[in-house]
């Protein structure tokens, strides 16, 4: 669909592209929440953007752009975890993304602030510990093949990730509790 035509398509154009730009970094946040461990959260975001542009007649100026966009993600990952898991990936079920989904809605400054924290966080721990969470999370390949690179035991690679998620945890609730930032 062009703008050109109708004098009004191209004000409501404009309105809609800086509402879409207005909050990338909330629907970024969003989907990795959504998709964690998911190195290809821009992608995604991507094909969000060309999505709601194909849509965009259908969002009404004056409502939620937030909870309208967030609802077409919601849509788009269900689809994408489905590709997903047909082709062996293990996924967060429909069900539980439905019911984690409203809680992941927050405010983009407060999201800002939570990535800020988990940046100081994670700034604190030694480099070893950051690349072995940095392969958990965002490599998408298997632990295994890591713990043979670095001559360790996938068990004990474990191990410590359990005890990195707890001594992230325990420096997370403290910079949240500093900065005033609800506890999730």
């Amino acid at each position: 669909m062009d703008d050109v035509g109708n004098p009004g398509d191209s004000e409501v154009s404009q309105a809609f592209v800086g509402e879409l730009a207005n909050h990338q970094t909330a629907m970024l946040a969003f989907i990795r929440a959504l998709m964690p461990g998911s190195s290809g959260a821009r992608d995604l975001l991507q094909e969000v953007n060309i999505i709601l542009w194909q849509k965009r007649t259908h969002f009404e100026p004056g409502t939620s752009f937030k909870a309208w966009s967030f609802q077409v993600i919601r849509y788009h990952l269900m689809n994408h975890r489905r590709r997903l898991a047909s082709k062996g990936w293990l996924v967060f079920d429909d069900d539980l993304v439905e019911r984690i989904s409203p809680a992941l809605e927050a405010d983009p400054e407060e999201l800002e602030c939570r990535h800020q924290a988990l940046h100081h966080c994670l700034s604190k721990l030694r480099p070893k510990d950051r690349a072995l969470l940095q392969h958990r999370y965002a490599s998408g390949a298997p632990l295994s093949d890591y713990a043979k690179a670095i001559n360790r035991s996938a068990g004990t690679l474990k191990a410590t990730l359990f005890n990195l998620r707890g001594t992230l945890r325990k420096c997370l609730e403290r910079r949240f509790q500093e900065q005033g930032i609800p506890l999730p």
